[in-house]
C-alpha cells in the first residue's frame, strides 16, 4: 500500500498537537516502481502513514482510539474516511499457518538486540520473509499491527465476491493473519513476492509538527464506493 503526505495549512482547521512522535523509516522496493520512502510516525493516539513528508502528497492516518482511517489528497482535496467493522476475520478451517525462526550468531547487533530470520508461512507455503529484533520501538510495532488488522477488517467482506483471485499467501498476510509480521518485533527487513521493505532509520523522540496528524476539515469526506 503506497500512501504519501502532507497539506497545506490553508485548508486545515483541525489542529492536534503531538510535539513528539515514534519514527520509522522503510526504503520500499517492488516491481515496475522507482524505490520510495515509507515514512510511519506513532504516536499513543495516532499513526501516520507518507512518503517523506513533501508538500502536496497525499498521506494516511489510522486513529487508534477512534479506530478509523482517513486516506487524505490535498490535490483533489478529498478525504477517503473508513470505519473498520468490528470483527477480526481468522484464518478459515483450511489454512495452516506456520512460523519458522532462525538466528545467525555471527549477524551483528541492532540497537543492542540480535536480529533473528523469520519465514511466514501458509499451507506449507513460504509468504513472507522477515529480519526482526525484539525489544525495539515496540509502541511503534503495536501501532503498525493495529492498522493492518484494521485494513484486513476492511477488505475481509470481499474475500467471496466474484472474481476475488487472492492465493493463500495474500489472504493470510492481508486478510487473516497480518498482525504475524508484527508479532516477533520491529522489521529490519520484510520480503514478500516482489515487493521489499528495508529499515533505514528508526527513532523515538522524534520531533514533528503540531498539525501533524490533522485531517483537513474543509475536504471532502468521501467513504470509499467498494466498501459502502
Amino acid at each position: 500500500m503506497r500512501q504519501v503526505i502532507a497539506v497545506s495549512l490553508l485548508f486545515v482547521s483541525t489542529l492536534l498537537y503531538a510535539g513528539e512522535a515514534d519514527l520509522l523509516v522503510y526504503q520500499v522496493q517492488e516491481p515496475g516502481v522507482d524505490k520510495y520512502v515509507s515514512r510511519i510516525l506513532v504516536t499513543s493516539r495516532f499513526l501516520r502513514l507518507d512518503e517523506g513528508g513533501a508538500p502536496g502528497e497525499g498521506y494516511t492516518i489510522y486513529d487508534r482510539q477512534m479506530k478509523k482511517i482517513f486516506n487524505v489528497d490535498p490535490l483533489e482535496k478529498t478525504v477517503f474516511e473508513m470505519n473498520p467493522p468490528a470483527f477480526q476475520p481468522m484464518p478459515p478451517a483450511g489454512m495452516l499457518l506456520n512460523e519458522k525462526m532462525s538466528t545467525d550468531p555471527d549477524a551483528p547487533q541492532v540497537a543492542g538486540q540480535q536480529p533473528e530470520n523469520l519465514q511466514l508461512l501458509s499451507n506449507g507455503e513460504i509468504c513472507r520473509e522477515l529480519v526482526v529484533i525484539k525489544n525495539t520501538m515496540s509502541a511503534a510495532v503495536s501501532a503498525m499491527s493495529e492498522l493492518y488488522q484494521a485494513l484486513a477488517r476492511m477488505q475481509y467482506p470481499a474475500v467471496d465476491s466474484p472474481g476475488y483471485t487472492e492465493n493463500s499467501c495474500e489472504l493470510s498476510e492481508y486478510i487473516y493473519a497480518p498482525q504475524r509480521a508484527f508479532a516477533h518485533g520491529l522489521p529490519l527487513l520484510d520480503v514478500m513476492g516482489g515487493k521489499r521493505r528495508m529499515l533505514v532509520d528508526f527513532r523515538k523522540g522524534y520531533e514533528v509538527a503540531d498539525d501533524i496528524f490533522a485531517v483537513p476539515d474543509g475536504f471532502e469526506r468521501v467513504e470509499p464506493a467498494a466498501w459502502k
